[in-house]
């Protein structure tokens, strides 16, 4: 007998295969297969955006190179008695005090204000020792700020005419003592008008001073300061004023200093004063 011929089998595709797999779990029960996720697409970076290159700055042109002074050459001087003749020049004497103020005294502050009373009870000293005046002096020290001191001395001397007062105040080198042979306490001229000077140079206030020569005449006050390169007086006040004293002088002068107490200060050199001219009264 003839073997009947199987009828051929159909390729199922893989994916109608998975469909009836999901089919037949939904029937039995089961859950589907899920569908493999898609892998989310990578968000597009952001380039960022460059700073526009800065302009360059144009450098400035060179200057040109000066050129070299030529050297003089071997055995050559490089000066001669005319040029140098050229730069001599006279110096004022307040104009080297200026720059050499420890010659006269000022080269520290406690010493300059030791100095400026000093240089004026000896002036009022000698005064009033010349005219036969027993000497009844008056010295006053105030403070004005941090280490700036006005001090004011009055005596009762003879006084000082009007003409003289600018010249003795506001001139170095100007006095009555330098020629005479005869002791006393100051003789150059120079230490009242260099106290001047110190003030003015380190508070730019002038020296003040006022004067009477006898009862019933006018007292006059006068502001001066120095001209340190012709070393005359400048005339920044001339009135008259009231003053106290029938005859007399007084002199004011604000400065930088310091104040200290103990050897060699101010009250010493008062109290040796003070113990010197009750002695040569008592002579």
């Amino acid at each position: 007998m003839a073997k009947a011929k199987s009828a051929p089998k159909k390729k199922t595709s893989s994916k109608t295969a998975k469909k009836a797999d999901d089919q037949l779990d939904l029937l039995g029960g089961g859950t589907p297969r899920s569908a493999p996720k898609k892998a989310a697409p990578a968000k597009a970076k952001k380039a960022a955006a460059k700073p526009a290159p800065a302009p360059k700055e144009e450098k400035p042109a060179k200057a040109p190179k000066k050129s070299k002074a030529a050297k003089p050459a071997k055995g050559e001087r490089r000066s001669t008695a005319e040029t140098m003749a050229g730069k001599q020049r006279e110096i004022s004497v307040s104009e080297f005090f200026t720059k050499n103020r420890h010659l006269l005294g000022f080269d520290n502050p406690t010493k300059a204000l030791l100095t400026t009373i000093k240089e004026a009870v000896d002036n009022s000293l000698d005064a009033c020792e010349e005219a036969g005046i027993l000497p009844d002096l008056h010295v006053e020290i105030r403070s004005t700020g941090e280490n700036r001191y006005r001090v004011k001395v009055r005596d009762n001397g003879p006084g000082i005419v009007k003409a003289q007062i600018p010249k003795i105040f506001g001139k170095l080198l100007y006095g009555s003592k330098f020629h005479r042979l005869k002791q006393s306490r100051g003789q150059q001229g120079i230490g009242i008008s260099a106290a001047g000077m110190y003030g003015h140079l380190t508070t730019g206030k002038p020296i003040t001073a006022i004067s009477r020569t006898a009862k019933g005449k006018p007292a006059h006050a006068f502001d001066i300061r120095i001209n340190t390169r012709s070393n005359e007086p400048e005339i920044l006040r001339d009135e008259e004023v009231e003053f106290d004293l029938d005859h007399g002088t007084q002199v004011e002068i604000e400065l930088e200093g310091i104040y200290k107490r103990g050897k060699r200060s101010v009250d010493e050199y008062l109290q040796a004063t003070h113990l010197q001219a009750r002695q040569a009264q008592r002579r």
